[in-house]
């Protein structure tokens, strides 16, 4: 795994702006710059934070700082609740529906009885 220098990901992330403008697809992108999607979207993620405000210094500078504010913590967590609660139904809804596809589908016991009059 290679580590790149702060000025490699600026030059990189230049790059990979100016290739997106020219009409390349986000993995021909990452397969000119050396990288991964994943990594490209990291670098444009960490890009957009510091052109948000944050202090825009070396990606292992200061380490013991607090990477987010409470607000922005909190803001995440109310997002990640909502986005669970959706989950959750959604997954309950999939139950359900597949536990009347089973019951539709499984042999009617009652229709075959032979009754004892």
């Amino acid at each position: 795994m290679k580590k790149h220098s702060y000025q490699e990901i600026k030059l990189k992330l230049a790059q990979a702006d100016e290739l997106a403008r020219a009409g390349s697809s986000q993995v021909s992108v990452c397969e000119a710059l050396g990288v991964s999607v994943m990594t490209l979207h990291r670098w444009r993620k960490r890009r957009l934070s510091e052109d948000v405000g944050q202090p825009s210094e070396e990606p292992n500078a200061g380490r013991d700082a607090p990477r987010a504010s409470i607000d922005e913590m909190r803001r995440a967590l109310e997002e990640l609740t909502v986005e669970n609660r959706r989950l959750r139904k959604l997954v309950t809804d999939l139950m359900l529906e597949k536990m009347t596809l089973e019951e539709a589908s499984a042999p009617s016991f009652a229709s075959g009885r032979v009754h004892d009059r």
